[in-house]
């Protein structure tokens, strides 16, 4: 297989999992069917799978990996300690004291929908 050919193909599971990651947002926003719910959600996971492989990988890509990695880091430290912390400054600040309302799950799905955006961006800009 070419050099060519294994970015094509590594581009192309990149954008399935960015195009699922905004039906995941659309389905959970327009309260779809659990089933699409599940399926936007498995369609987004699993080009992941094939993007972890290392041979699919070239300079070009590896930058770009790097740009969705390095969000996709930031959104779980923004989603497991900083929106905790600020939610439970603002319900001390409001008296109500009633728990956590934004789910610990949102950081999982922060860090996928951050990487495909952190990846999209920088394959938008051109690597400038």
């Amino acid at each position: 297989m070419t050099s060519e050919k294994r970015t094509m193909i590594y581009l192309t599971m990149a954008h399935i999992g960015g195009l699922a990651t905004v039906c995941t947002c659309l389905a959970f926003a327009l309260d779809w069917p659990d089933f699409a719910k599940g399926f936007s959600i498995g369609v987004m996971v699993a080009p992941l799978i094939v993007m972890l492989l290392p041979r699919f990988r070239d300079e070009y890509i590896e930058t770009l990996w790097q740009a969705g990695t390095a969000l996709a880091f930031a959104a779980v430290v923004i989603g497991l300690i900083a929106l905790p912390f600020l939610e439970g400054v603002y319900d001390g600040f409001r008296g109500n004291g009633s728990g956590q309302d934004i789910p610990a799950e949102i950081a999982g799905f922060g860090a996928i929908a951050a990487f495909y955006l952190g990846f999209h961006t920088r394959w938008i800009r051109g690597l400038r």
